[in-house]
């Protein structure tokens, strides 16, 4: 039986070993999906209701959205699935190995961001039997690295996903409350 911490990191390591390069260069650009799929079925595993929404003018691209509870309001814990392109000649480790050295996990995406997807997982696996008064939703986007396509089609869309958000972005663990081009109530 895995412990949360092991399970954690093989899924950390999981989602750095699938490729997801965004780029508007289409020499460099690659599908999410095969990391859509993968955060589908784990937290398909834990009970949310899944919905994958291809991108209108990329159908290898989606958007998942991932919801615990029902309500209005909630919580969405929000992260883009895409890296941006790597010159694998730069790095001292595979850049897909999700190599851990230095007490450190070496690999494209491990900070921004597929470790905050793996962690958010983890987290809402403490609510996966609750009854929740409102929903959680765990939000994974296309493309932030590149077109912002993903973005684009929830905005398009205009419906919300919960009141409050939290998006896993590096910030040197400084929490920041609004940034350019972020709605807020």
């Amino acid at each position: 039986m895995l412990t949360s911490s092991s399970r954690l990191l093989e899924r950390i390591q999981q989602l750095i070993a699938t490729p997801s390069v965004s780029s508007v260069s289409p020499q460099f650009d690659q599908s999410n999906r095969p990391v859509i799929d993968l955060l589908a079925n784990w937290l398909d595993d834990l009970g949310f209701a899944v919905r994958i929404e291809p991108l209108i003018e990329q159908p290898n691209k989606a958007n998942l959205i991932a919801t615990l509870g029902r309500g209005p309001g909630g919580l969405v814990l929000a992260g883009h699935t895409d890296t941006v392109p790597f010159d694998a000649d730069r790095w001292r480790f595979d850049p897909f190995g999700g190599v851990i050295a230095d007490e450190r996990i070496y690999g494209l995406g491990s900070t921004d961001m597929k470790s905050f997807l793996a962690l958010a997982i983890e987290a809402a696996r403490e609510f996966a039997t609750r009854e929740l008064s409102q929903p959680l939703v765990i939000l994974a986007t296309a493309d932030e690295e590149s077109s912002m396509h993903g973005a684009q089609a929830l905005a398009a869309v205009g419906q919300p996903l919960g009141r409050h958000a939290v998006i896993g972005e590096p910030t040197e663990l400084k929490p920041v409350r609004m940034h350019k081009g972020i709605l807020m109530e």
